[in-house]
């Protein structure tokens, strides 16, 4: 998240190339204090001020800009397929590719992946969560306007005719809709306004007419996981916090709700939830409130528990996605290990693991099973290897890919090493991380820059995959390095959770740790070193820059929060609402001033680039114009793109050409490196 699972997983505050809402963060209770702060906390500035002017590069950056962007269109041109359904005969598959610019619906023959796949969208806008109508004749999807998160449902033909809107009315953050095959003519879905931070269950027919009928509404944020084949039933995510979540159970002809796990009394995580094809089963994908995933099977009548399963060598692993056939006797769960992605095949009935599939090791997500039970759809990359939708035999575990579409652009691109490791924090505490090479580099033999990337959530990890910002750094002389700090998902509750409120500088003190041992490596430049993330990453880049402020030489801040305490009132209702557990109460302003970039922001006196889209819903455009206007004023280098199409988000051609083209020159002009 797993709706249809998005080209590129997210969390909430973490940059991707998807929408619905995403896995919240972890909980915590706050009103400890904190280690005290060398400066005063900056007063936020007043909405009057306005935004601040982007920068236009110009002259001889233009120019080397122009020259990155040809560079860059090798990478981006290596397009990503993902978000892959199969139809009800299972002869076709549709799925988002990025080949064209923006994602677009594309449509694949199964039984040929060498022939080229046929594109089914042509719009001006990103599509995701693409879903086959009950007689496979036409394909619903979310799309939304410039990335604001505002998603509507629409339909298209097979035949890419007949483009409809379905949900022309109320502006809503929708999720992705279910299409029940018991139903045909019915769509079931969950929405919220942006400022809310309830969760609502939408019943609407497909034969257009009626207006969309409001069936449920829960005061608690929240997300439809599972819909029965006769739409009769819903399973509703209930989510306090990322480790506090309930499983409701919604009638959803009457409206009437219960919750059905865990007990009261019980905190768990749950990250999955679905109903066997019979409707007689329950499925549940948890931690139990323990350290790993597990899945249980409850009779959907008495919910008297049938079935467990936990993973026998993952043991910190938690399952994040689980599909389960309308036929056969098999089903197949995904485990986040952190840096990896597992799939194991189950029996249906015994939870008994039967089998894995065999991909190579790297990450995916998408997975989803076919009408019969014979297979399960995914997309899966490894560094070396784009995102692609590939096929899992539920039988024997093989994988074959579901399209052999040649990356022309990536010829004489060297491969990329790929090594994970740990490194001990501050406190003992190992922290995971990935280390990217050209592989073939000679220990010793030079001193390289160094860029190391903090993903988002906070609950969120940086697995071993394909990435194009990794693939364009490393061309352009640099090694990347990806920590998974205390709060990254998948390597355990405890975990998780040791960054929760007034333990937050903790997270910081582990950048500290990831940029000593880069140092005392015999490979790194100490004059080059970088620190960059997106979002959630973002604000750990303006963390790690003023609290260790000598260290790195240069930063990069993707719609990073500047100060907790004007993002608390920016931000989504939803948003707003986990978060009061996951960073702090707002009420509690002092304490969110102390750990906010802007408390300490004149420690900055480093090259800093800073990215916003500028129809953010999540991390406002604001944020990023309050530590660029600090910096100016006290001229330090800064350069600001803006994104006048983008949101939350780094998706469009054009935009990710830019950045990636400007954001390298910067660092070239800021280390005085070599142009590669």
């Amino acid at each position: 998240m797993n709706e249809r699972a998005c080209i590129v997983a997210s969390s909430f505050l973490l940059l991707a190339s998807c929408g619905s809402p995403p896995p919240e963060p972890a909980k915590t209770t706050t009103s400890a204090s904190t280690p005290p702060a060398s400066a005063s906390p900056v007063v936020p500035p007043a909405p009057s001020e306005g935004p601040v002017a982007p920068d236009v590069p110009s002259g001889a950056a233009a120019q080397r800009d122009g020259v990155l962007a040809s560079d860059a269109a090798r990478i981006i041109g290596a397009f990503i397929n993902g978000d892959p359904n199969l139809s009800p005969d299972g002869k076709k598959v549709v799925f988002r590719s990025n080949r064209d610019g923006l994602t677009q619906l594309y449509l694949g023959e199964v039984a040929k992946p060498d022939a080229p796949a046929v594109r089914l969208t042509k719009t001006a806008q990103r599509t995701l969560s693409p879903a086959f109508s009950a007689d496979g004749k036409s394909v619903v999807f979310l799309s939304d306007r410039g990335a604001d998160e505002n998603y509507s449902i629409f339909r298209v033909g097979v035949d890419g005719s007949g483009l409809e809107e379905l949900t022309p009315g109320e502006t809503l953050h929708r999720d992705a809709p279910f299409l029940p095959d018991g139903a045909p003519d019915t769509l079931v879905y969950s929405a919220r306004k942006k400022e809310e931070s309830t969760a609502r269950v939408y019943v609407q027919s497909l034969k257009g007419g009626a207006p969309p009928k409001l069936v449920y509404t829960d005061s608690i944020p929240g997300k439809l996981f599972a819909v029965d084949r006769n739409a009769k039933r819903a399973l509703l995510r209930r989510y306090i916090s990322h480790s506090e979540i309930v499983l409701v159970l919604v009638d959803l002809v009457t409206g009437q709700a219960k919750s059905i796990y865990p007990a009261p009394g019980k905190m768990v995580a749950i990250e999955a939830a679905a109903f066997s094809g019979d409707g007689k089963t329950i499925f549940v994908a948890t931690d139990e409130g323990g350290e790993g995933g597990t899945l249980l099977a409850f009779d959907a009548s008495t919910l008297a528990q049938r079935a467990r399963y936990a993973d026998a060598t993952l043991k910190t692993a938690a399952i994040n996605e689980l599909a389960v056939p309308r036929k056969g006797d098999r089903l197949a769960i995904r485990l986040d290990a952190g840096n990896r992605s597992v799939v194991r095949i189950l029996e249906a009935k015994t939870l008994k693991s039967v089998g894995e599939a065999k991909l190579p090791l790297g990450s995916g997500a998408g997975l989803v099973p076919s009408h019969d039970g014979k297979s399960f759809a995914l997309h899966w990359s490894t560094p070396n290897q784009p995102q692609d939708v590939f096929l899992v035999d539920a039988r024997t575990g093989a994988a074959r890919p579901a399209l052999k579409e040649a990356r022309s652009t990536l010829a004489g691109l060297g491969e990329l090493e790929a090594t994970v490791q740990t490194i001990p924090s501050f406190d003992g505490t190992q922290i995971p991380l990935n280390v990217y090479k050209p592989k073939g580099l000679a220990a010793g033999s030079k001193k390289y820059p160094v860029l190391v990337s903090v993903h988002g959530g906070p609950a969120g990890s940086s697995p071993v995959r394909w990435s194009t910002q990794v693939r364009f750094y490393t061309a352009h002389g640099f090694i990347v390095v990806e920590p998974n700090i205390r709060g990254s998902t998948g390597f355990g509750r405890a975990y998780e959770q040791a960054d929760d409120g007034p333990k937050r500088m903790d997270a910081v003190k582990d950048i500290e740790a990831v940029g000593q041992w880069v140092l005392s490596t015999p490979w790194a430049d100490p004059a080059r070193l970088v620190l960059s993330g997106g979002s959630y990453g973002g604000y750990m880049t303006l963390m790690g820059l003023t609290h260790h402020p000598t260290m790195w030489k240069a930063g990069i801040d993707l719609v990073g929060v500047y100060d907790w305490r004007t993002f608390m009132r920016s931000t989504s209702g939803e948003i707003r609402s986990v978060f009061q557990k996951e960073i702090g109460p707002e009420s509690d302003s002092a304490f969110l001033a102390s750990i906010s970039p802007a408390t300490r922001v004149d420690s900055i006196s480093v090259p800093l680039f800073v990215y916003a889209g500028a129809n953010d819903p999540r991390v406002a455009r604001s944020e990023s114009d309050q530590i660029v206007r600090s910096l100016r004023t006290r001229k330090v280098p800064v350069e600001y793109m803006v994104a006048d199409n983008e949101g939350h988000s780094l998706d469009r051609k054009e935009t990710v050409t830019s950045f990636l083209a400007r954001s390298t020159r910067f660092l070239e002009e800021a280390l005085k490196l070599e142009r590669q």
